[in-house]
C-alpha cells in the first residue's frame, strides 16, 4: 500500500493558559464559562462554526436531566450553578416552555438559536476566556504521565496551545485518546437521529395529536418503512414551528459509528433525506400539519454515543437504578436509562419514583494522564449507565465540575487523581447543585 510522509513540524505555543477545553458543547461551554469566572486563563477549542453542539447544531429540542419529581409531584431541579442558570435564563426570554413532565422526570422544551446565542454571550462575557471556533485538534504531546501541549488547526495554520489542566469535551473522547487513554466501546452503540424543524403548524391540533403519535407510528411503521416507532414533536413556543423527532439512522443494518468518517458522512446524508420523506408522512398524517413546511434540518447528525473513557470508575446500571450515592458525587441524575435500539424501539428503564443517582467525580478521572480530565458523552460508563448520563443535564453538571476541579489543580499543583473532593463538593453545594 502506498504511503505518504509528514515532515515534522515544529508548532509555536500561540497561548499559554491554565485550563484549555476541548469541544463547544453543552458540557465544554459549561467548563469553559466555570473556569473563566473562577478566575482561570481559559481556552475552548471548537470545529464547528458555532457552540453548543447537540444541543444546537444537532437541534436536539429538550433539555433532559434537569428535573425529577419532587413531594406533590412537583418538579424539583437536579442542577445547580450555571446549568441552572442557563435553563431559567431561556425561561425568562422566552426561548423555553416548561418544564413539563415525562414520567417521573421531566423535559425542558427549547429554540435551538435562542440557546446558541445564550451561550455565546456567555463566552463573549469573560475576559479571561479565548474561544476559537472553526479550529480542529489534531495531536496531543504527551510525556511523563501529563499532556504537554496540543496542536490544534486553524483556518489559517495550526498553531500550538499548553495549558496546565485539560479537558475534554468532545464527546467523542478525541483529545484522551489522542493522549493514549483507554477508551470503552462495549455493547452496540445507540441509533443517532437527524432533527428537523416544521413551520406554518397549527400549534393547537398539533398538540392534541401528540398523545396518538406512537399508535400511529406503529401502524405505520412497516407500511411507510419509518425508521422507528416512536419519537416526540417538540413545540418551540415560537408561533407554528414544531421540532421533529422521527429519524433514526443505521448503517449497512446496525447504528453508525459517527467516529468513523464514512459511516458519519452517509449518515448526515442519509439523515436530510430522511427529513424530507418524514416530512411529507407527518403532513399527510398528523393534524395540524396539513399547511406545513420543512423549514430546515438541524446542521448534523444528532449523535447519542460513540467512544467513552476508562476512568477511576465506570458507572453501572445497578449504581442508575439503584440510586446510589457517592462520596465524590458532583451532581444527580433522575433520567431513565433511555436506548435508542434496534427495530426501531426506544427502551426506557425507570428509576423510582422520586429517586435520583449521584454522578462521581471519578467517572471524569481518565487513568494514567495526570492533567486530564472528560466531561459530558466521554464520561467512564458502561452502556445502560450511559443512556442515562448522556443527557444534557449531567452533562452541563459535570463540565462545571471540572472547572472547579481545575482552579484547585492549578492553585494546589496536584494530580487530577488527588483532587480534594470534599472541597469540590463544598463548592458545588455553595451553588445550589444537589448533591
Amino acid at each position: 500500500m502506498a504511503s505518504i510522509r509528514i515532515p515534522a513540524e515544529t508548532l509555536r505555543v500561540q497561548e499559554e493558559l491554565d485550563l484549555l477545553v476541548i469541544g463547544g458543547g453543552s458540557a465544554g461551554v459549561t467548563a469553559a464559562v466555570t473556569g473563566a469566572r473562577l478566575g482561570l486563563r481559559t481556552g475552548l477549542v471548537e470545529e464547528m462554526p458555532g457552540l453548543g453542539g447537540m444541543s444546537t447544531g444537532g437541534a436536539v429540542g429538550t433539555y433532559c436531566g434537569f428535573y425529577k419529581k419532587g413531594p406533590g409531584a412537583t418538579l424539583v431541579p437536579t442542577v445547580g450553578g450555571l446549568p441552572l442558570e442557563i435553563a431559567d435564563s431561556l425561561l425568562a426570554r422566552g426561548h423555553a416552555i416548561g418544564p413539563i413532565p415525562l414520567h417521573d422526570t421531566a423535559v425542558l422544551p427549547y429554540v435551538p438559536m435562542g440557546v446558541q446565542h445564550l451561550l455565546e454571550e456567555l463566552v463573549r462575557r469573560e475576559p479571561r476566556l479565548r474561544v476559537r471556533l472553526h479550529s480542529r485538534l489534531t495531536h496531543v504531546l504527551v510525556d511523563e504521565g501529563l499532556v504537554r501541549g496540543v496542536a490544534v488547526d486553524t483556518r489559517g495554520e495550526r498553531i500550538g496551545l499548553r495549558a496546565r489542566v485539560y479537558v475534554d469535551a468532545s464527546g467523542d473522547a478525541v483529545l484522551s485518546r489522542l493522549a493514549g487513554v483507554e477508551t470503552l466501546r462495549e455493547g452496540t452503540l445507540q441509533y443517532p437521529s437527524m432533527m428537523f424543524t416544521m413551520q406554518n403548524v397549527d400549534v393547537a391540533r398539533a398538540i392534541g395529536a401528540i398523545r396518538s403519535l406512537p399508535g400511529l407510528l406503529e401502524s405505520h411503521f412497516v407500511s411507510d418503512q419509518l425508521p422507528r416507532r416512536s419519537g416526540n414533536l417538540i413545540p418551540t413556543g415560537r408561533p407554528g414551528e414544531v421540532l421533529v423527532a422521527l429519524s433514526r439512522v443505521e448503517f449497512e443494518g446496525r447504528p453508525v459509528d459517527a467516529a468513523v468518517e464514512q459511516e458519519l458522512s452517509f449518515a448526515e446524508l442519509e439523515g436530510r433525506a430522511q427529513a424530507v420523506r418524514l416530512a411529507e408522512f407527518v403532513r399527510r398524517e398528523i393534524p395540524g400539519f396539513a399547511d406545513a413546511f420543512l423549514s430546515h434540518t438541524a446542521s448534523r447528525l444528532g449523535v447519542r454515543e460513540t467512544r467513552k473513557i476508562a476512568g477511576e470508575y465506570v458507572l453501572r446500571e445497578d449504581d442508575v437504578l439503584g440510586a446510589r450515592d457517592f462520596a465524590d458525587g458532583i451532581g444527580r441524575c433522575a433520567w431513565p436509562i433511555e436506548r435508542h435500539v434496534a427495530g426501531g424501539h426506544t427502551s426506557w428503564s425507570f428509576l423510582e419514583p422520586g429517586a435520583s443517582y449521584a454522578i462521581p467525580f471519578r467517572c471524569l478521572v481518565p487513568r494514567g494522564v495526570d492533567n486530564l480530565l472528560v466531561a459530558g458523552r466521554c464520561l467512564s460508563a458502561d452502556s445502560a449507565a450511559f443512556a442515562s448520563a448522556r443527557v444534557i443535564g449531567p452533562c452541563m453538571l459535570a463540565g462545571q465540575a471540572v472547572a472547579v476541579a481545575a482552579q484547585q489543580i492549578c492553585t494546589d499543583d496536584v494530580a487530577t487523581s488527588r483532587v480534594d473532593v470534599e472541597r469540590l463538593r463544598a463548592t458545588l453545594s455553595g451553588w445550589g447543585v444537589p448533591l
